[in-house]
């Protein structure tokens, strides 16, 4: 039992790791347009999913899961929306690398836990203790000293912050195993994707070099492998230890954005994630009790 939860630790951190090393992938496709990447991200990641269910010989799950869930109006209604948000953010973080403003996207990896626990008071009814109150506190600080000190308002970096907690949100009302939701989640955005291609994109996807298409290529097993990573890791270890480990994936993004992108913190962005990271601290503080209670009982 010990040796699956440290094996389940392994996996969070290399699917944390993976995550955050997307920043760079999608910096080796910059001279793509934003869009045109997401779209073939969709489309490989919805090939490269089928190949891994006709390879685990779990096509007739995949099929039942996705008919049971149309059968639930409602919550068919709350995938949709999910994959929705889903993919806007996608977009958005791959624009952002794009116009090499990758640091913003890793300041919002560190936003997201704390509103999802924000979404979670208001919509779940969940409670919250002191330490989870300053912690917000201080993200919503650190969110208005960005804004005020750097004379704009950080659009990506809300943006991010905004919809994936969102889409986390919505997954709450339907039920899909996780390499399921990756399927269903692509299918919804495919129609628009293609529409997107077929109509309006300015390139052939024949037209980019050999490189590029390996590339685009590559981004569905890109986008695959850790989600897979992560659903694997919740099954051997418990969620609150994967999530103590979940800001390896800013960090990285944010230290890879820095050195290897060439990009640069503005003092604005400095003094916002002081704030940040010190809510973040607190809120580790205040959970560290809570996993000694379950590792007791």
């Amino acid at each position: 039992m010990k040796n699956q939860r440290n094996f389940g630790i392994l996996l969070g951190v290399f699917c944390y790791v993976l995550w955050g090393a997307l920043v760079y992938y999608w910096h080796l496709l910059s001279h793509v347009n934003a869009i045109e990447v997401f779209s073939y991200r969709i489309i490989f990641t919805i090939l490269s999913m089928m190949v891994y269910f006709v390879l685990t010989k779990k096509t007739k799950k995949l099929g039942h899961e996705i008919k049971t869930l149309y059968h639930q109006k409602k919550s068919f209604i709350f995938a949709l929306i999910a994959s929705l948000f889903l993919g806007v953010n996608w977009v958005v973080f791959i624009y952002a690398v794009s116009v090499r403003q990758a640091t913003q996207a890793s300041i919002a990896g560190y936003i997201m836990p704390l509103v999802s626990i924000f979404l979670a008071l208001v919509f779940l009814k969940e409670s919250l203790d002191r330490y989870m109150i300053i912690s917000m506190g201080l993200a919503f600080i650190g969110v208005i000293v960005m804004v005020v000190n750097s004379g704009h308002f950080p659009l990506l970096t809300l943006v991010m912050s905004v919809c994936f907690p969102i889409y986390g949100l919505f997954k709450k009302f339907y039920r899909l195993s996780s390499d399921t939701a990756m399927v269903f989640e692509s299918l919804v955005l495919l129609p628009f994707i293609l529409i997107f291609i077929l109509f309006f994109a300015k390139h052939a996807f024949w037209n980019y070099d050999l490189k590029t298409i390996f590339y685009l290529v590559m981004s569905g097993p890109v986008t695959a492998i850790p989600l897979l990573l992560f659903a694997e890791s919740l099954k051997r270890a418990p969620l609150s230890l994967i999530g103590f480990i979940q800001y390896l994936n800013p960090t990285i993004s944010l230290a890879i954005s820095v050195t290897l992108l060439g990009e640069s913190l503005s003092r604005a962005d400095f003094y916002s994630l002081i704030f940040i990271a010190l809510g973040i601290i607190i809120f580790i503080m205040g959970q560290i009790p809570l996993l000694r209670k379950k590792q007791m009982s």
